[in-house]
């Protein structure tokens, strides 16, 4: 029960510094929502037969605007506590009587998670607003937000690993930089894999942003979608709904798996 408290104090300290600071917020809704315009405007022409049953481009890269979302936010989750081991804060709680060190690690994923949905909930409202209709159901809308969240947990895991590996902000924010536009760019989120050469499609496949779009178009625009379903020509043959899922968990395993030594070393 007191680990649940701290994990409860924790997180909502994080909560109070976001309400200080609404802009950080808005601005991780205006940039997709700016990505959305241009790319819906300048493409808005493409031919629609290869977009995997979407009536409009704006529908396509809506799926691809929520990962990116997810995946930009969560990326961005080390910063705090680079900023805390910074000003010393993060001293202080090491030293602090915890229950558990890990309520730390916990309490920022409760926030960042949190973040993610509402700022993919407004998009998702937005966009239907402008006529995209998600058609995969309940148990497919429950399904959509699992993918969202273990992209969330698996960029934040990331995130993390870098915070306690590198000493200021500034380092991961330039990683973050480097990273973010070509591993976007590098998957099927803004663009069909049909459209990219064939050396690079065995790349995307990988891609975990690529994971996780494909099987949330098949829940946006197949009311009748299937885990059995194949939606990648992957390098080892078709990737089903299921297997880009399992892919996808196993990525989130093998990054926690790399986490704990850091956490725990770090943390000591």
């Amino acid at each position: 029960m007191n680990r649940w408290l701290e994990i409860k104090a924790l997180s909502g300290r994080l909560f109070i510094q976001s309400k200080r600071r609404p802009i950080v917020l808005f601005a991780g809704l205006f940039q997709p929502f700016i990505w959305l315009f241009l790319f819906s405007t300048v493409f808005k022409n493409s031919p629609l037969a290869n977009l995997s049953g979407a009536t409009s481009y704006l529908a396509f890269i809506t799926p691809g605007t929520l990962i990116f979302t997810a995946f930009t936010g969560a990326l961005n989750g080390g910063v705090p506590l680079l900023f805390d081991r910074e000003q010393g804060f993060l001293d202080r709680l090491l030293v602090a009587p915890l229950v558990s060190r890990n309520s730390i690690i916990i309490a920022s994923g409760i926030h960042i998670s949190a973040m993610t949905l509402i700022q993919c909930t407004v998009i998702l409202v937005l966009t239907a607003l402008m006529g995209v209709r998600f058609q995969g159901g309940l148990f497919g809308f429950a399904v959509l937000i699992a993918i969202i969240l273990l992209i969330t947990f698996l960029f934040t895991t990331i995130s993390l690993i870098l915070a306690f590996s590198l000493r200021y902000h500034f380092e991961l924010l330039s990683l973050i930089m480097i990273v973010s536009l070509p591993m976007v760019f590098l998957s099927s989120a803004f663009a069909p894999m049909s459209y990219m050469p064939g050396w690079l499609q065995g790349l995307v496949c990988f891609n975990p942003i690529t994971l996780a779009v494909e099987p949330m178009r098949a829940l946006f625009f197949n009311p009748d979608w299937q885990m059995s379903q194949p939606l990648l020509d992957g390098p080892l043959g078709h990737w089903s709904f299921s297997t880009c899922l399992f892919i996808l968990v196993g990525f989130c395993a093998l990054f926690l798996f790399l986490a704990r030594p850091v956490t725990n070393r770090k943390m000591q």
